[in-house]
């Protein structure tokens, strides 16, 4: 039997469409939580920090893509600091930057 190969384990379950769309809410979730623990805040200290719960800090420190939406994500990336910024280059190619533009508390 082959091995079969996927672009990433979302890709298993999912359409493609909605693999793609939980990878990069993964990528992002992944980076808040880094800034998190690179700030050395508690889930408290973080959630006063970007105006949230402290539960929903819990859910991005143990990667519950599933209960957050990229616009609440890019949003919290903003209480942090970072902008997001999309670049269309033509029919074949696109990107999306992520840096921070302000020294907020991150």
């Amino acid at each position: 039997m082959a091995l079969k190969f996927y672009e990433s384990p979302f890709h298993v379950t999912e359409t493609a469409e909605v693999a793609s769309n939980m990878v990069l809410r993964a990528d992002i979730i992944i980076m808040i939580r880094d800034i998190i623990q690179h700030q050395g805040w508690t889930q408290q200290q973080a959630a006063n920090q970007l105006c949230i719960s402290q539960p929903r800090i819990s859910d991005i420190m143990n990667g519950k893509i599933e209960k957050f939406t990229l616009d609440f994500l890019v949003t919290i990336l903003d209480a942090l600091g970072f902008k997001a910024h999309f670049t269309f280059g033509d029919i074949n190619s696109a990107n999306i930057d992520i840096r921070r533009v302000k020294n907020k508390s991150a």
